[in-house]
C-alpha cells in the first residue's frame, strides 16, 4: 500500500487515535502497584498459573528483594518438578547479555536450592 493510503486506512480503523496520542491504560483494583511489586495473594500457586507465570513471579520477587518469599517459592518449585528450572535456564540463555531481566533471572537461579 502507498503511504497515504495506509494512513487513511489507519484513520478509518481507529478514528480516535492520532499520531501523538498514547492509548489510555486503566488500572484494575483498588490501588496501583509500583513496577515489580508482587502481592502475597498473587504468589499463591493458582490452578491456571503456568510455569512461565511462576518463573516471572520469582523474577519479580528477586527484583523486589523479597528473599524469604523467593526461597519459599523456589523450594515449592523444586518439589514440583524440573520444568521450572528448565524454563528458567532456557530463558536465561535467550535474554540479551546486559538486560535487566537476565540479571534478575540469573540471580534467582543462583538462589535455587541445590
Amino acid at each position: 500500500m502507498e503511504r497515504s493510503r495506509q494512513a487513511t486506512a489507519q484513520l478509518i480503523l481507529f478514528p480516535q487515535s492520532t499520531k501523538d496520542s498514547a492509548p489510555e491504560i486503566k488500572a484494575r483494583g483498588r490501588r496501583k502497584k509500583s513496577a515489580g511489586e508482587v502481592s502475597d495473594e498473587s504468589l499463591k500457586t493458582q490452578r491456571g498459573a503456568t510455569t512461565l507465570d511462576r518463573v516471572h513471579a520469582a523474577m519479580l520477587l528477586q527484583a523486589s528483594g523479597r528473599a524469604n518469599a523467593l526461597r519459599a517459592l523456589l523450594k515449592e518449585e523444586m518439589d514440583r518438578g524440573p520444568d521450572f528450572l528448565r524454563l528458567a535456564n532456557a530463558l536465561s540463555a535467550l535474554y540479551p547479555k546486559n538486560s535487566e531481566e537476565k540479571r534478575h533471572l540469573d540471580a534467582m537461579l543462583l538462589a535455587m536450592p541445590r
